[in-house]
């Protein structure tokens, strides 16, 4: 009789199973920094719950060892990749990306006693300009924060704590904890191996969530009412939404682009794609169109369009555009594109070639990398793929 009566009650108990089932979730981050913070990881907001959840499995069927081997092979190009590209979304970090690139640069090539030091110096001067405070590894640094995963107490507080332990002796052997002092004022003489390198980048990636946290002015609580039932199926379905389009995508097979090479005319390309984002800006760079130009870089996300396209004109302005062809597209991530461009520049007197392999991300209106699939965002440019023509003959 209910039923008959109420007999669409099915579908909205199904959905009420499946979002009991999603706050499953929430109790992730706890478990995940009961087992392995006090190995020095963290679980913070963009680290893939997909992660968490195989990272403890592999805990509870084979140990430590076999989880922390995991943990660490997750952080690759692409997930370095990512990571660095929302520093585009605060300021701090913003500025400090170029170094971090070099860091990245290091930590792929293996030179660990390289990228490891310098992540820890970022990492203290981002939490003092951030705070605007004290540093990262000072005593009296606060680093929680309300409803952030990375800020909890369980978080990043307990991981510095780890990090800061006194470090009296000189150590020969082996570590696999990022001790800050014993690295930096030249105690550990062992710290230059993969584990520690990724357990830097890890506590760096969880440091730009618990300042995303500071920005969205959540250092204390507000006063809010509870989320309604409806506004809760609304969030978990947006969830849901964004899950399946990253499940549905797909690289795109290389007989999409029969067409290449081409002259890189825009026009020529599909819309919307990473590859006409390119030509579009190889095309105002030919042209001197400096405030668009600037507008499609991804670190100028927030900028006032008149430094940006200063900064613009300063960085690209000494060489010209002479041609560009576009000649291979590399769909590497749901939000990330490699499109290789060959283009002849002049400056001066002087003209050369130059095959360039330009990053591309798929970003929100706050500079975040998000799925292609869904609407609303647009490709930006990492500026770091110029940086042979940029620099060429800079001393």
């Amino acid at each position: 009789m209910f039923q008959e009566i109420f007999p669409r009650l099915s579908d909205f108990s199904g959905n009420l199973a499946e979002l009991k089932e999603q706050f499953k979730i929430l109790l992730l981050p706890d478990r995940f920094n009961e087992l392995f913070a006090p190995s020095g990881w963290v679980a913070y907001e963009s680290m893939s719950l997909e992660v968490m959840k195989h990272a403890i499995k592999r805990f509870e069927i084979h140990g430590l060892d076999a989880a922390e081997d995991y943990l660490v092979s997750t952080y690759g190009a692409d997930a370095l990749k990512l990571g660095i590209l929302r520093f585009n979304g605060h300021d701090e970090f913003r500025k400090r990306i170029r170094l971090t690139e070099l860091a990245k640069e290091d930590y792929l090539a293996g030179r660990y006693h390289a990228c490891t030091p310098l992540l820890l110096s970022l990492m203290d001067g981002l939490a003092n300009d951030v705070s605007r405070h004290v540093g990262l590894f000072a005593d009296g640094a606060d680093l929680t924060a309300w409803d952030c995963i990375a800020a909890h107490e369980s978080g990043l507080q307990a991981l510095v704590a780890l990090m800061t332990k006194g470090r009296g002796k000189t150590n020969e052997e082996a570590i696999s904890v990022p001790y800050r002092h014993g690295i930096l004022h030249g105690r550990e003489l062992a710290f230059d191996s993969r584990i520690v390198a990724a357990k830097t980048w890890a506590a760096l990636f969880a440091l730009r969530d618990w300042a995303g946290a500071l920005a969205e002015g959540k250092k204390t609580p507000k006063e809010k009412q509870e989320p309604t039932w409806g506004e809760l199926l609304k969030s978990f379905q947006k969830t849901q939404k964004t899950k399946h389009l990253l499940d549905a995508w797909k690289p795109r097979a290389k007989e999409s682009f029969s067409c290449l090479p081409c002259d890189g005319s825009p026009p020529s390309l599909p819309e919307n794609s990473p590859e006409r984002a390119v030509a579009e800006f190889m095309e105002n760079w030919r042209l001197g169109r400096f405030a668009p130009l600037a507008d499609a870089l991804s670190h100028t996300y927030g900028m006032a369009m008149g430094k940006k396209a200063g900064e613009a004109k300063q960085d690209f302005g000494r060489h010209q555009v002479v041609s560009c062809q576009v000649v291979g597209v590399e769909d590497r991530t749901p939000a990330c594109s490699t499109i290789t461009i060959r283009a002849t520049f002049s400056a001066e007197d002087n003209i050369f070639e130059e095959e360039l392999n330009v990053s591309v991300s798929y970003q929100d209106e706050k500079g975040l990398p998000m799925c292609r699939l869904e609407s609303g965002g647009k490709w930006a440019l990492i500026q770091n793929s110029f940086r042979s023509v940029i620099y060429r003959n800079v001393q």
